[in-house]
């Protein structure tokens, strides 16, 4: 039994298919989310298993850490750890 591609939901048969993200895909069908380029195996990104072209794969953006009294003293010592001078060796 040939299974459904994960775009158009229709029957994929082994000639078109193409198997990428744990789904199956017709190869017109495996194209980026956002601007519809046709990808191919070598071409591609995924993020939450949809493809993507490699102008559009999704930047991780990272979160701001908050200014807690913890994280304050914890961002002193550390600075004053830097600032402390090492021994040399044999001095």
């Amino acid at each position: 039994m040939n299974p459904n591609c994960a775009r158009c939901g229709k029957i994929v048969y082994p000639t078109e298919k193409v198997n990428c993200l744990d789904k199956f895909w017709h190869k017109a069908c495996f194209h980026c989310e956002t601007c519809k380029m046709t990808l191919n195996m070598k071409n591609y990104k995924g993020y939450e298993k949809k493809p993507y072209c490699n102008a559009h794969y999704p930047k991780q953006s990272f979160t701001m850490v908050a200014d807690t009294p913890e994280n304050l003293r914890l961002k002193q010592q550390s600075e004053l750890q830097s600032q402390m001078k090492k021994p040399r060796p044999g001095a």
